[in-house]
């Protein structure tokens, strides 16, 4: 066919539609709070005020997050490009020098999220005029096929003192409230937004003195963040740490590499920067609240030092997500590195959420060169060597010392030990899982028909503990195949699935009568517990469940063992 019969059309973008897709784009709703701090610091500021409240006076609680900043403020085109999509203000023309060296606003798509809510106000003083916004329900509108609109009024102003004020009220549909409790906000801010830029290890100072002001949720007052990624300081003499805590001079110990503007293998003109810190833990404590402790029940928020440390990939020196494979460890050498790569080649997708966006054979040269300069560079220097080298002399230290703790533990532990004798056989009370599997075991083997079936194969490593074969009750020659669980003790959270489970064996229950048990599938059962009818019955406890037709029963050993075979555990003397 002749091109010049053909008919001309130019394809169009469905607005609405594509307004609410960057704006659901966004999967963690403090995203909101990172785009607002870039827009922030993008435009001069030098102080940035993040507060999230709850406004009691409505009856859902509205959530209401208010970002200010002391920076040039807006303009009427700014205030365009503030609620246009594909507009970003860092690229508008004629822009005063803010002394930045890069601008992270380039997409257009960071204040959208904002559109996730009820409504937006605005309020800006300029040097030219005072401008102020509002615009109703947003995210309303968007799920309607309809983009919002904004009223605005502008008035002609001299303003000696400049800057923007965002209030985004009902954002998120108030869900997720906990996200924004202030340790949590201030953890996130710490690591996931320019405020926790890495940039001051690359000795880029441009924004050293700018500070944060936060307060959220659960919090009466401001904190005041410095500027800049926390890491822990150097303390890397490793005769004086032995001299001051042998024994425990790793969890303290910390050293630092750095490796500025370092070509990409086999890509001229391209380079990355990557800082490289051991902490101990106990130097990770030492700034980072956040950090579980083991033996303490977690607040929300809280995290394992292996589900956040290791090698995270940055753009603008911002992280963006952990690429630990890239270092080719195991999961616990991982654990001991704070490190970050940066490269401005990166590209990110929309949501600023991952690096995926960037061609293949770019990452694998980016994934080699740190590769390279962790084996060479690190591995290979005279300080890492010194570094391990103490540190196995301090692991076999550690390793003798904890088994000598470990027999006066169990020594003393065993001096209280609650035994029953029966048979000829001394039992032990179990104080862990395996002791109660132990348990089983001997009682079976002593009354082989005390249980209502028979164990024939075992697996404690993974999935159920116990395969059992049980007896059908109108036909005695056939039998049924079902899953056991062993506990130590019946808490209402199960670590597996109540699917073809037909009994749990505990020593003793943490819940009582008609208390709910959940498994991984968030299944309920509830418990019932029967007392003995007579002499010769016992007292049974049942997972019930309205749903299912096969109910649960739960062995208590504590109970059963003595109610059927009249056992007692007292505690034994003991004599050296």
């Amino acid at each position: 066919m002749d091109r010049r019969q053909m008919l001309t059309r130019t394809p169009t973008v469905s607005d609405a539609h594509e307004y609410l897709e960057i704006t659901r784009d966004f999967i963690d709703p403090r995203d909101c709070i990172r785009e607002g701090i870039s827009n922030a610091l993008d435009w001069g500021a030098t102080e940035v005020r993040v507060t999230v409240s709850e406004d009691r006076s409505r009856p859902d609680e509205e959530l209401v997050i208010e970002i200010a900043d002391n920076g040039i403020g807006l303009n009427e085109t700014r205030l365009e490009a503030f609620f246009d999509l594909g507009r970003p203000m860092a690229s508008e023309e004629g822009q005063p020098d803010l002394g930045s060296v890069w601008k992270i606003g380039y997409k257009g798509h960071g204040t959208k999220t904002f559109f996730n809510s009820r409504q937006i106000d605005v309020f800006s003083n300029s040097a030219g005029c005072t401008i102020y916004a509002i615009m109703d329900s947003p995210l309303h509108k968007l799920m309607n096929d309809e983009v919002p609109s904004y009223d605005y009024a502008i008035e002609p102003s001299s303003n000696e003192e400049t800057g923007t004020t965002v209030k985004i009220k009902g954002y998120n549909a108030n869900q997720n409230k906990r996200d924004f409790a202030h340790n949590i906000l201030k953890d996130y801010i710490l690591w996931f937004t320019r405020f926790g830029s890495v940039e001051r290890e690359f000795d880029i100072l441009v924004n050293t003195g700018k500070i944060l002001f936060l307060q959220g949720l659960g919090r009466d007052t401001e904190e005041c963040i410095e500027f800049g990624h926390r890491f822990a300081g150097e303390n890397c003499d490793i005769e004086s740490l032995i001299a001051s805590r042998p024994g425990g001079w790793t969890r303290i110990f910390v050293k630092r590499w750095v490796f500025n503007h370092h070509p990409i293998i086999d890509n001229p003109g391209r380079f990355i920067d990557l800082v490289f810190f051991i902490e101990g833990d106990e130097a990770k404590r030492s700034y980072n609240p956040m950090i579980r402790v083991r033996g303490r029940t977690p607040e929300y928020g809280m995290y394992k030092v292996e589900d956040r440390y290791g090698l995270w990939v940055c753009k603008d020196y911002i992280p963006v997500e952990r690429y630990n494979e890239w270092l080719g460890l195991g999961k616990r050498l991982e654990t001991k590195y704070h490190a970050f790569v940066n490269c401005q080649d990166f590209r990110l997708t929309a949501n600023r959420g991952d690096i995926a966006n960037t061609p293949p054979d770019l990452l694998n040269a980016i994934s080699n060169t740190v590769r390279q300069l962790f084996e060479e560079d690190i591995l290979g220097s005279r300080e890492y060597q010194e570094y391990e080298e103490a540190a196995e002399l301090e692991e076999q230290y550690q390793t003798a010392e904890q088994e000598r703790k470990d027999y006066e533990r169990r020594r003393n532990r065993a001096r209280t030990k609650r035994v029953c004798h029966f048979r000829g056989v001394d039992l032990l009370e179990p104080g862990v899982e395996m002791g109660v599997v132990a348990l089983f075991n001997i009682i079976c083997s002593l009354e082989p028909s005390l249980f209502p079936f028979r164990v024939i194969d075992y697996d404690t490593k993974r999935g159920y503990d116990a395969l059992v074969a049980q007896s059908m009750p109108h036909d005695l020659s056939r039998e049924s195949i079902y899953f056991v669980e062993f506990k130590y003790m019946l808490t209402p959270d199960f670590n597996h699935s109540f699917d073809h489970l037909t009994a749990v064996v505990c020593w003793d229950s943490a819940i009582g009568e008609d208390s709910e048990v959940t498994d991984i599938k968030n299944n309920r059962r509830r418990l019932r517990i029967t007392p003995p009818e007579n002499e010769a019955a016992y007292t049974k406890y049942i997972l019930v469940s309205r749903r299912e037709l096969h109910n649960i029963e739960v062995f208590v050993l504590k109970d059963y063992l003595r109610e059927k075979l009249g056992l007692e555990f007292r505690p034994r003397a003991f004599s050296e």
